[in-house]
């Protein structure tokens, strides 16, 4: 949940589209930030809590890596089927063209889910950087793939070139194995965020 980039993303979007319809430029922040509520539900389901600032505490938490003797619960992704934008998208807009009030909302939540897409899913600096070789064994020649060494939902650095690195699947197996602190290959599974050139 990155409520302060998604708000200002629509209010700018609110305040484009709609320069002298207050009411309208309001639907649209309301849609940029209302999609948010899936986190507060999942985390008041896993933990029990349906305190919204024990949420927003937890939220900030959650972004920073684990310390020594940190024994308080995670609950991992807090994400539910609304971010899914090939599921969210169409039905809100396809539910804006037959009610054409909900327009400006519609166009809200969609700023909202373009923000949290990342693609491609790899990054051109950290190629350039490894010459297209494993920056841990240095083969060429092999599938390689961008791993963040901290993810950023642990307190990694998302737009971070150093924070990212052009591994083999077998070196990345090997730091896995060793227990080092990699997340998985960028964009392999849903939900996993990609290390993207900005």
């Amino acid at each position: 949940m990155r409520f302060r980039e998604h708000i200002l993303a629509a209010a700018a979007t609110g305040l484009a589209l709609y320069p002298r319809s207050p009411f309208r430029a309001a639907l649209t922040i309301l849609g940029g930030v209302a999609l948010d509520i899936d986190h507060f539900v999942l985390y008041a389901l896993r933990s029990g809590d349906w305190n919204p600032v024990g949420a927003l505490r937890y939220d900030r938490r959650r972004h920073r890596p684990p310390r020594r003797g940190d024994t308080q619960p995670r609950y991992g992704s807090l994400r539910s089927i609304a971010h899914e934008p090939q599921v969210t998208v169409p039905l809100v807009w396809i539910t804006a063209i037959l009610w054409s009030p909900l327009r400006p909302f519609a166009a809200g939540l969609t700023v909202h889910l373009a923000l949290d897409l990342h693609l491609p899913h790899y990054n051109w600096r950290v190629y350039r950087r490894a010459r297209v070789r494993c920056e841990r064994c240095g083969v060429a020649g092999v599938p390689l793939e961008v791993y963040y060494l901290v993810d950023p939902r642990r307190g990694g650095k998302r737009w971070s070139a150093q924070n990212c690195v052009l591994w083999c699947g077998e070196c990345a197996r090997e730091a896995r194995d060793r227990r080092e602190r990699i997340s998985t290959p960028l964009g392999s599974l849903p939900g996993v965020d990609g290390c993207d050139a900005t």
